[in-house]
This record gives C-alpha cells, structure tokens and sequence, in this order.
C-alpha cells in the first residue's frame, strides 16, 4: 500500500503537486482565520445616547420605496463601508440583506447578513440581525460582526453592538449641505412605508441667507 501510494505521488507533474500544495496552505490559513474568530470575543463600539432634540426650522416629508431605497444604499454602501477587504452590496425587500466577501489571507469568503430595521423613537434606526453567514461554518453572530468591524472604516454614525447582533445607525446625527438633518419616522418593508423627515435648521438657513447677500 505504502509503495503504490509512493509511486503515485512520484507520477504526480509538478503542477498537479503545486496545486495540492496551495490548496493544503489555503486550508491551513482557513482554519487558523476560524480559530482565531472563535478565539476573539465580540466587543460593541460605545453607542450614543438616543435622545432627541426638537430643532427650529423647515421641515418637510418625504415618502419613498423599496426600489428606490435599495438603489440609493447601494449608491452610497461602498462609501459607508470603506475597505479594501471586502465589497458589499444591499437588497431590500422582505427584509435588509448585506451580500458581499471578505478577504482572509487573501482568500474570498462570502459573506451574507439578513436584517429587520426598527425605528428608534429619536428617528435613529436598529438593524437587528437575523441570520448572519460567513462562509459555510456556523458560527456566532456576534463574533462574525465584530470581525467585520474590524476589517471596514465606518463613519462616526455607524456603531456596531456586536453583543446585542445588532448595527446602530444615528441617522438623526448625519449632517448633510446647509446642516440638513433627516430622521426615519417609518420603515415598514412589509407595507413598503418609507417616511423621513427632513429638517433644515433655522441657523442653516440663516447662514445661507447671510452668504447670498454677501
């Protein structure tokens, strides 16, 4: 048994030995990339305190759609989510799924995370996850979020609670131009109600009044 298993090795090309060579690292750098994500426990980014704060100024509403929402993440996701590890891409419809990979070792492993929103009484908005994939394995959730936490650069209104599965987005903190604020008042994907609320401070205003004149 020991000379057939020889001997075949000996009719091996040089190629086919490189190839299982490269595959027995990769499988090597795989493992030790699980161990090390088991081995790391979830740690949450300190979150805000969601109150809310009532400001003077133009306020308007608007509705949206799925449709519409789904092309406008998916416009801004690799701007939000800064890496050169990875790429992401946004579906929403029954619920919020993050399709994209992450680069171990410089090996692609898909990643796959399905989320529910839920509005904040501030307007802020929860994404609770609800399966969260990274590869084949099955592995907690918590540890997978706090791994991509770790690989992307995320603006100052982004948080991950890696305890709790969860993305905390401080909507209500993005400033826009003319210090335009927005809230979320509605995001019901079962009923495709979308509503904001913009809101365009009345200092904003005034400074932009002032530089016209000027």
């Amino acid at each position: 048994m020991k000379e057939r298993l020889n001997k075949s090795i000996k009719k091996m090309t040089t190629w086919q030995r490189r190839f299982i060579l490269l595959a027995v690292i990769n499988g090597v750098l795989l493992v030790t990339f699980f161990v090390f994500l088991l081995a790391t426990p979830p740690v949450s980014d300190t979150l805000p305190n969601p109150t809310y704060q009532e400001e003077a100024g133009a306020k308007f509403t608007v509705e949206t759609t799925k449709h519409d929402l789904n092309d406008l993440i998916n416009t801004y996701i690799n701007q939000v989510l800064k890496t050169n590890q990875a790429n992401f891409d946004v579906t929403v419809d029954e619920d919020i799924v993050l399709n994209g990979e992450l680069l171990a070792f410089g090996v692609p492993i898909p990643l796959r995370v399905t989320m529910d929103p839920v509005v904040m009484a501030n307007g802020d908005l929860v994404l609770k996850m609800n399966d969260l994939s990274l590869g084949l394995l099955d592995l907690p959730r918590g540890r997978i979020l706090h791994y991509i936490n770790r690989q992307v650069e995320t603006p100052d209104w982004l948080y991950f609670d890696s305890e709790n599965e969860q993305i905390y987005l401080a909507v209500t903190s993005i400033e826009v131009d003319s210090n335009l604020r927005f809230r979320v008042d509605a995001l019901d994907l079962s009923t495709d109600a979308i509503i904001f609320t913009f809101t365009v401070p009345k200092s904003g205003v005034d400074q932009d009044a002032t530089s016209f004149d000027n």
